[in-house]
């Protein structure tokens, strides 16, 4: 195992590790069931990938000879996949929770998810390596680049707690983790590094206005 593919491991359960520390000195009584589940959850979204990797090579719509057929692998083939398990998750097990009543516990719910989809996802990538994308290349961006898309689309997300219709926020939130996350895909299927780097520095200063936002939301705020 080379320096580049032990540093594509490391950032998610980084992450995960030091959230979940801050959350167990912050509410040493409180119950963690909800982010073991979903940790575990974002892990298993490997085998989702897994039957889908399958399923894309069989139908040899990996084979990337043209620009088109580069975005749709981009966008849909791996950003769109990607961000679908995630939101699956975050809808069915988060947004229901009696535990979930602001924005800000979506998103870290959301990091949670993140973080176990993508630490499964790079321990998978060491057995089948993609073979147009730059390990090294990859191993330096993807923990600004989950992180950003994960706190993006649970601030949506947590908006949607107190709305009369959440399926637009819903749905708003999953469309832009996809379009970042396919800008992200196709930087690194054609090794732009320019725009990859724009691309990271834009989604992280959304990402951080977003935490602002739903750190100075009041308990009694409607939407």
């Amino acid at each position: 195992m080379d320096t580049c593919s032990i540093i594509s491991i490391l950032p998610a359960p980084i992450v995960a590790v030091a959230l979940y520390s801050l959350l167990r000195y912050k509410y040493p009584k409180g119950k963690f069931a909800l982010v073991h589940k979903t940790f575990l959850l974002g892990v298993l979204g490997v085998l989702f990938v897994f039957i889908a990797n399958k399923v894309i090579a069989y139908l040899q719509l990996d084979s990337l000879h043209s620009l088109n057929r580069t975005l749709f692998y981009a966008f849909v083939l791996t950003a769109g996949i990607f961000e679908f398990w995630k939101y699956i998750i975050l809808r069915l097990f988060v947004y229901p929770s009696k535990m979930v009543v602001k924005t800000f516990d979506v998103i870290v719910y959301s990091i949670f998810i993140a973080a176990g989809f993508t630490f499964g996802f790079s321990v998978y990538s060491l057995y089948f390596p993609p073979s147009f994308v730059d390990i090294c290349f990859n191993a330096y961006s993807s923990g600004p680049a989950f992180l950003s898309i994960a706190i993006i689309m649970g601030y949506f997300v947590g908006i949607s707690l107190k709305r009369d219709n959440p399926s637009v926020d819903h749905m708003t939130g999953l469309l832009l983790a996809v379009v970042f996350q396919g800008i992200n895909r196709f930087c690194l299927l054609t090794h732009d590094t320019v725009l990859h780097y724009l691309t990271m520095a834009g989604m992280f200063v959304i990402a951080m206005t977003f935490i602002v936002i739903s750190l100075r939301e009041r308990p009694d705020d409607s939407n």
